[in-house]
């Protein structure tokens, strides 16, 4: 082939190079949602995508968001190597938002297709214990900034996860059985003992036709290359992920607190607009 030919067809092969990569970035954009927020923080700013599929918690953020509920709250937890939270209407000064508050947000755990790694945003919840419908709170949400983890890391996670799901079984299985248990506390300590290892069983049994789903490898090349917090996941709402500004939060995360998980010096939210 002639040396001018090459030239001529470099920029159409070039071309036909952008316009690939511009369309997969357009089928990503699709995928993961339309919807961008600007935070701006006292560290600097941070740009978040809100996922179309999870649309109550989408739409829920934004309501928040033009109703200027988050301006000027402070980043009111903060746990190293995991997250930053924000967002807590109640504890804030000046004229009461608690009266613009809506109701807690149904769960839209879209698991394992969303999952805690580096730069997801959530919403945080009251732990199952009081709130076994795991619904969200209709204010509070967290930035994940969690290190990264070895696939070793993950499987051992992966085992204690097993052994939480037992335990929680086990739990709810006395709470059901209370008052045979007290009874047999009283009169048959024997039968009471027996009846606690035929609970523990079931509990075991039950978590094995249902274990907790496996990291997959997505998730474990994700959070191997990215880090992230995968012990969160499968049980809180992921409703979006950073797009920009990522060392942003993380120099947000590495902020001293104390035992309380509270920052020791003021870390805050100026402001959170939509912007596209």
């Amino acid at each position: 082939m002639p040396a001018s030919s090459i030239t001529r067809s470099a920029p159409a092969a070039m071309l036909a190079a952008v316009l690939l990569f511009l369309s997969c970035f357009d089928k990503k954009r699709e995928a993961i949602g339309q919807t961008e927020v600007l935070i701006e923080t006292s560290e600097g700013k941070i740009v978040v995508r809100l996922y179309d599929d999870t649309p109550l918690h989408r739409d829920n953020f934004i309501r928040n968001v033009e109703a200027g509920l988050y301006d000027g709250l402070p980043f009111n937890r903060i746990v190293p190597d995991m997250v930053i939270q924000s967002g807590n209407v109640a504890a804030s000064s000046g004229p009461s938002r608690a009266d613009r508050v809506g109701p807690p947000v149904a769960p839209e755990i879209v698991y394992p297709h969303h999952f805690h790694k580096q730069g997801a945003l959530a919403a945080a919840r009251e732990p199952d214990s009081i709130n076994p419908g795991r619904l969200s709170s209709p204010t509070d949400w967290y930035i994940v900034t969690g290190a990264k983890q070895t696939s070793a890391e993950l499987s051992e996670l992966q085992a204690l996860r097993y052994e939480a799901k037992v335990a929680a079984r086990f739990e709810e299985l006395q709470r059901q059985h209370a008052d045979e248990l007290e009874r047999l506390r009283t009169t048959d300590r024997a039968a009471q003992q027996e009846l606690f290892s035929r609970l523990q069983l079931e509990a075991e049994e039950a978590v094995t036709k249902n274990p907790p789903k496996p990291f997959t490898d997505v998730q474990r090349q994700t959070y191997a290359r990215l880090g992230g917090a995968p012990h969160l996941d499968g049980e809180y709402t992921v409703f979006g992920e950073v797009v920009e500004g990522m060392p942003v939060a993380l120099r947000i995360g590495r902020t001293p607190v104390d035992a309380k998980e509270h920052p020791r010096r003021a870390v805050y939210v100026k402001s959170i607009k939509v912007v596209k």
